[in-house]
Protein backbone atom coordinates (compact mmCIF):
# COMPACT_ATOMS: atom_id res chain seq x y z
CA UNK A 1 0.00 0.00 0.00
CA UNK A 2 1.00 3.67 -0.09
CA UNK A 3 2.33 5.37 2.61
CA UNK A 4 -0.27 7.98 2.37
CA UNK A 5 -2.46 8.20 4.99
CA UNK A 6 -6.03 8.94 4.30
CA UNK A 7 -8.92 9.67 7.24
CA UNK A 8 -11.98 9.25 6.41
CA UNK A 9 -14.81 10.89 8.59
CA UNK A 10 -18.52 9.27 9.14
CA UNK A 11 -20.01 6.21 9.98
CA UNK A 12 -22.88 6.25 7.04
CA UNK A 13 -23.18 4.66 3.61
CA UNK A 14 -20.84 7.29 2.11
CA UNK A 15 -18.08 6.74 4.59
CA UNK A 16 -17.95 3.28 4.24
CA UNK A 17 -17.74 3.02 0.39
CA UNK A 18 -15.27 5.69 0.70
CA UNK A 19 -13.04 3.76 3.32
CA UNK A 20 -12.99 0.53 1.34
CA UNK A 21 -12.16 2.51 -2.15
CA UNK A 22 -9.06 4.39 -0.36
CA UNK A 23 -7.84 1.25 1.77
CA UNK A 24 -7.37 -0.39 -1.41
CA UNK A 25 -4.45 2.13 -2.01
CA UNK A 26 -3.54 3.74 0.89
CA UNK A 27 -3.06 3.67 4.24
CA UNK A 28 -6.85 4.27 5.79
CA UNK A 29 -8.46 4.90 8.91
CA UNK A 30 -12.41 5.35 9.74
CA UNK A 31 -13.39 7.67 12.24
CA UNK A 32 -16.65 8.69 13.57
CA UNK A 33 -17.16 11.24 16.70
CA UNK A 34 -20.94 10.31 16.90
CA UNK A 35 -21.84 8.11 20.08
CA UNK A 36 -20.66 4.16 19.40
CA UNK A 37 -20.82 4.61 15.97
CA UNK A 38 -17.10 3.48 15.33
CA UNK A 39 -17.05 0.44 17.67
CA UNK A 40 -19.94 -0.71 16.15
CA UNK A 41 -18.70 -0.71 12.57
CA UNK A 42 -15.59 -2.03 13.69
CA UNK A 43 -17.39 -5.25 15.54
CA UNK A 44 -19.62 -5.30 12.70
CA UNK A 45 -16.70 -5.97 10.02
CA UNK A 46 -14.91 -7.92 12.15
CA UNK A 47 -11.59 -9.39 10.53
CA UNK A 48 -13.56 -9.49 6.88
CA UNK A 49 -12.64 -6.91 3.84
CA UNK A 50 -15.23 -4.85 2.66
CA UNK A 51 -16.37 -6.34 -1.27
CA UNK A 52 -17.23 -3.13 -3.49
CA UNK A 53 -17.96 -3.86 -7.24
CA UNK A 54 -17.41 -0.91 -9.67
CA UNK A 55 -19.43 -0.02 -12.31
CA UNK A 56 -16.74 -1.12 -14.87
CA UNK A 57 -17.20 -4.56 -13.11
CA UNK A 58 -14.04 -4.78 -11.23
CA UNK A 59 -14.12 -6.02 -7.67
CA UNK A 60 -12.49 -4.56 -5.01
CA UNK A 61 -11.57 -6.32 -1.74
CA UNK A 62 -10.15 -3.72 1.50
CA UNK A 63 -10.84 -3.00 4.82
CA UNK A 64 -9.59 0.52 6.54
CA UNK A 65 -6.67 -0.26 9.12
CA UNK A 66 -8.69 1.33 11.75
CA UNK A 67 -11.92 1.96 12.50
CA UNK A 68 -11.97 4.60 15.56
CA UNK A 69 -13.63 7.56 17.88
CA UNK A 70 -10.21 8.66 18.52
CA UNK A 71 -9.35 12.17 17.19
CA UNK A 72 -5.81 11.49 17.77
CA UNK A 73 -6.09 9.66 14.78
CA UNK A 74 -5.88 12.88 12.94
CA UNK A 75 -2.15 13.52 13.46
CA UNK A 76 -1.76 10.88 11.25
CA UNK A 77 -3.49 12.04 7.78
CA UNK A 78 -1.84 13.28 4.59
CA UNK A 79 -6.12 13.78 3.95
CA UNK A 80 -8.86 13.91 5.56
CA UNK A 81 -11.88 13.25 4.39
CA UNK A 82 -15.73 14.42 5.64
CA UNK A 83 -17.96 12.23 5.30
CA UNK A 84 -20.87 13.29 7.30
CA UNK A 85 -23.63 15.76 7.16
CA UNK A 86 -22.22 19.70 7.55
CA UNK A 87 -23.46 20.59 10.35
CA UNK A 88 -21.46 18.28 11.32
CA UNK A 89 -17.99 19.38 10.26
CA UNK A 90 -16.97 21.99 13.05
CA UNK A 91 -17.32 19.45 15.60
CA UNK A 92 -14.62 17.42 13.42
CA UNK A 93 -12.52 20.74 13.18
CA UNK A 94 -12.51 21.36 16.26
CA UNK A 95 -11.97 17.56 17.44
CA UNK A 96 -8.80 17.11 14.95
CA UNK A 97 -7.60 21.15 15.59
CA UNK A 98 -5.05 20.12 18.23
CA UNK A 99 -3.41 17.08 15.83
CA UNK A 100 -3.74 18.20 12.36
CA UNK A 101 -0.25 18.36 11.21
CA UNK A 102 0.35 20.90 8.45
CA UNK A 103 -0.44 20.57 5.12
CA UNK A 104 -2.85 18.16 5.67
CA UNK A 105 -5.75 18.67 2.43
CA UNK A 106 -9.13 18.61 3.58
CA UNK A 107 -12.40 17.52 1.69
CA UNK A 108 -15.75 17.60 2.80
CA UNK A 109 -18.85 16.16 1.57
CA UNK A 110 -21.42 17.68 1.42
CA UNK A 111 -19.67 20.63 0.96
CA UNK A 112 -21.77 23.86 2.01
CA UNK A 113 -21.45 27.69 1.66
CA UNK A 114 -18.87 28.92 4.49
CA UNK A 115 -17.45 26.01 5.15
CA UNK A 116 -13.96 27.88 4.47
CA UNK A 117 -15.06 30.11 7.02
CA UNK A 118 -16.29 27.76 9.66
CA UNK A 119 -12.57 25.70 8.65
CA UNK A 120 -10.47 29.31 9.52
CA UNK A 121 -12.29 29.79 12.57
CA UNK A 122 -12.08 26.15 13.96
CA UNK A 123 -8.74 25.56 12.86
CA UNK A 124 -6.80 29.01 13.12
CA UNK A 125 -3.72 29.06 11.88
CA UNK A 126 -3.88 25.70 10.98
CA UNK A 127 -6.26 26.44 7.88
Amino acid sequence: KNPFTVLVCGGGNAAQVAAAMFSHRFSCIAVSLYADEAAKWKEALGDNDYELTCDTGKVIKSKPDDITNDPSVAAKADAIVLAVPSFAHGQYFEAFEPYIKPDTVIACMPARSGGDLLLASKLGQKA
